[in-house]
């Protein structure tokens, strides 16, 4: 029933764009999107403790797959195809939609789900974000408290309008996560305009840390400056990549470890504790992260 609700909701949507057609269908292997002419599939990466690397929760990422070719496509390819505002907002929500049918068909309990926002969606809702999608999140089987909203701060100018939507989120329930912090020319003062709950760094940032002495000895500093305005770390461990570390003793900072690479270690251990079957779409366990106190306004 869910699926039908889901399916009529999408279907009204397309006719006012471009007329009816698929939006979402299901099979034994999950549920997919349909968008011109590609299908739209997900792939979950756990995110670990960095301390523990205790499995803590999943990044929901497109997959693009062109039937004729049978060749995924980076998602960048099925964003490109939206042609306007309209179909942008369209997209962003049905890929969403898509990502949170296949977390809930795992049975993940009060397991947290990552998405990301585009920034075309931000700029083309003019209000009340974040009202539609908890109707369709509801309509899945989740509640905003069950999602971290992850957000490219770079992907939008405007800081009022970015602003405005965040805290519209927030009042749903949802929490916001800054999508590849130090990426280029990342805004250092937004980490404190925009208060996000947590912060992933650009996987350059942990790159340079590796080789270069001076990036190491700044990025734990970060860290805490991330912690101390109320915020967790995310960075990736891509494979050999070890975790930043602080003090004299070289022990990891806290916060969280986004493995995406299935030959690490702690990856394995994740999947093989969460169930996740090979090419398939899997969770992690609970992760509990603590609700900052903020000022009465």
């Amino acid at each position: 029933m869910a699926l039908e609700a889901l399916q009529q909701h999408f279907r009204t949507e397309q006719e006012t764009l471009w007329g009816d057609g698929l939006a979402l269908s299901a099979a034994a292997d999950g549920v997919s999107g349909h968008f011109a002419r590609l299908r739209l599939h997900s792939h979950f990466q756990p995110l670990l403790d960095a301390v523990t690397l205790q499995p803590l929760a999943h990044e929901a990422l497109l997959r693009p797959l062109d039937p004729h070719s049978g060749a995924y496509l980076p998602p960048s390819a099925a964003f490109a195809c939206a042609r306007t505002p309209q179909e942008a907002v369209y997209l962003d929500r049905l890929c969403r939609v898509v990502h949170a049918l296949n977390f809930v068909r795992q049975q993940p309990g009060r397991q947290l789900l990552f998405l990301n926002v585009s920034g075309r969606h931000l700029a083309a809702v003019a209000q009340e974000h974040g009202a539609a999608f908890e109707r369709l999140l509801a309509l899945c089987g989740l509640q905003p408290q069950q999602v971290v909203l992850e957000i490219l701060e770079a992907s939008v100018d405007q800081l009022e309008l970015l602003q405005t939507a965040l805290q519209a989120y927030r009042k749903r329930g949802f929490r916001i996560a800054m999508d590849d912090f130090g990426c280029q020319h990342s805004n250092f003062d937004r980490l404190w305009q925009l208060t996000p709950d947590l912060v992933k760094l650009d996987r350059h940032l942990i790159q340079q840390a590796e080789v270069n002495p001076r990036a190491r000895l700044i990025l734990p500093k970060l860290i805490g400056i991330i912690h101390d305005l109320g915020a967790q770390a995310v960075w990736n461990r891509d494979g050999a990549a070890a975790p930043p570390l602080r003090g004299r003793r070289q022990r990891p900072a806290a916060g969280l470890l986004l493995c995406p690479s299935a030959a690490d270690a702690a990856a394995r251990r994740c999947r093989n504790a969460c169930g996740v079957a090979p090419g398939g779409a899997g969770i992690g366990t609970a992760i509990r992260l603590r609700r900052r106190a903020r000022p009465e306004r």
